[in-house]
């Protein structure tokens, strides 16, 4: 019986860990004080690279305010790694030109969604490649959030 409960016990403690983990990740971007949210994946879903492999982040911006307002994609940082390329997507998948490593989509309304694709190419041999971008509105002065997306070296 003691048996029992403790393997039960065990069982009910990694399945609440497991629900509380998922929970936490899955947990929706903060608003930003002028009202975009801001998410970033590493393409493909790597966690592990090497020299001179090519690697890919999308960062987006999302308007969840009420009003439509321009606010800009601004690379802050990028370490162990150049840019090979950047590309700019607006809302309805238009791809843009950037202006030097910002994106500046003009204006978006509520709900709509604007990217950076930020190609990489590895120059690190050890530690992590690191992005790091921040939303600006440049009428407002206002700054954030910030995302940094890091991949290993290995």
């Amino acid at each position: 019986m003691r048996r029992t409960v403790l393997a039960l016990s065990a069982s009910v403690a990694i399945v609440l860990s497991f629900a509380i983990a998922s929970a936490s990740s899955s947990a929706a971007p903060a608003p930003s004080a002028h009202g975009f949210t801001l998410t970033g994946v590493v393409a493909g879903g790597v966690t592990s690279a090497e020299f001179g492999q090519p690697l890919t982040f999308v960062f987006s911006e999302k308007n969840t305010g009420t009003t439509s307002q321009t606010v800009d994609l601004v690379l802050e940082s990028l370490s162990h790694a150049t840019v090979a390329s950047i590309g700019c997507v607006e809302p309805g998948g238009a791809e843009i030109n950037p202006d030097g490593q910002d994106c500046e989509p003009g204006f978006l309304s509520h709900a709509q969604t604007a990217s950076i694709v930020l190609n990489t190419t590895i120059t690190g041999t050890s530690g992590n490649v690191a992005a790091r971008l921040c939303l600006s509105n440049e009428g407002t002065g206002v700054v954030g959030p910030c995302e940094t997306l890091t991949v290993h070296l290995s």
